[in-house]
């Protein structure tokens, strides 16, 4: 039987997908602020750093990469480059982004979302939710204003980053404010677009995580959707600032808990090895490459910033100023 395609405010569905999943490597509803970002060092604020980084290799100091890391969503106006950003991007001549949700189909985009972010007849959500999750649902999707009957359709996960985003989307944050989307606008027509991923990778990571961990993000969005803009404020404050370490703290959090170690290592891990090894192949290429994935990529003990650092690469934070 023919599945019907989802309905009413729904449909929205194949662009608010392209917006969430650029969420993945800055922000999810399973990691909660639970401590708040830290404060830069008197040392940090002199120097002013940049969240923006160069990456050499030992020998070549004149062959550069450059790395900065997204707020994928973002109040109108709230980011503002610094001047190295701005030169190191007029630099380059290629600028490499997880995806270019311009170029994605938007018919393919509605097949992957109904073959993996949906339940076929007459199987629905309520039969893989625990109890505690299934209480918190309709007061959820009420203020979402979302159609019970569509949210039953929709597995663990599509629900969850729904919601997230939905909440964003209230608070002030959309995509069009995000730091990939303004450097995407800088570079049509000008710089050769990279994609290191295709909406397709990233829906399968999603819909092949354990379900037990999908209905624990979307248990958690349940009950800390209203800390959801806190968090992208705590991460914009980070890039602004300059502080991965301010950064990790937030996302973080539940990195050792054994129960959501499929999830970052899903979501972070995995594709943060992936990420690293192409970015440090493209040293090899005669373009200067400008590349910018989710900050939370970046950061941490896993993160693309460690993993090049051990490939034996020099990696150096620039200052705001050139």
């Amino acid at each position: 039987m023919m599945r019907a395609p989802l309905n009413g405010p729904t449909m929205r569905l194949n662009r608010l997908l392209l917006a969430f999943l650029a969420l993945l490597g800055t922000a999810c509803a399973t990691t909660p602020a639970e401590r708040p970002a830290s404060t830069p060092s008197s040392a940090a604020v002199a120097e002013r750093r940049a969240f923006l980084w160069e990456v050499t290799r030992p020998g070549a100091p004149d062959k550069r990469l450059y790395l900065t890391g997204s707020v994928h969503l973002g109040r109108p106006g709230q980011f503002v480059f610094p001047p190295s950003l701005t030169a190191a991007f007029a630099r380059s001549q290629a600028l490499v982004v997880e995806l270019d949700p311009d170029k994605a189909d938007p018919g393919k985009t509605q097949q992957l979302i109904l073959s993996l972010g949906t339940f076929p007849p007459p199987d629905a959500l309520s039969a893989h939710l625990t109890e505690e999750t299934k209480a918190l649902l309709p007061e959820a999707i009420q203020q979402a204003g979302l159609p019970a009957a569509a949210v039953e359709r929709m597995r663990p996960w599509l629900l969850s980053l729904t919601l997230s985003i939905l909440e964003m989307q209230k608070a002030g944050y959309s995509e069009a404010g995000g730091i990939d989307r303004m450097l995407l606008s800088k570079a049509r027509g000008t710089q050769r677009i990279v994609e290191l991923e295709t909406v397709e990778e990233q829906m399968r990571m999603l819909a092949g995580l354990p379900e037990s961990v999908q209905e624990l993000m979307l248990r958690e969005q349940l009950q800390q959707s209203s800390q959801t803009a806190v968090n992208m404020a705590s991460i914009a404050t980070a890039w602004e600032g300059g502080n991965p370490d301010a950064l990790a703290q937030v996302l973080f959090v539940r990195a050792d808990d054994p129960t959501m170690r499929p999830f970052y290592e899903a979501l972070f891990f995995t594709r943060n090895r992936r990420m690293a090894d192409q970015l440090a192949a493209m040293l090899d290429q005669p373009e200067t490459h400008f590349a910018v994935v989710g900050a939370g990529h970046l950061v941490g003990e896993e993160g693309i910033l460690a993993l090049l650092t051990r490939k034996g690469f020099q990696v150096r934070q620039l200052s705001r100023e050139p």
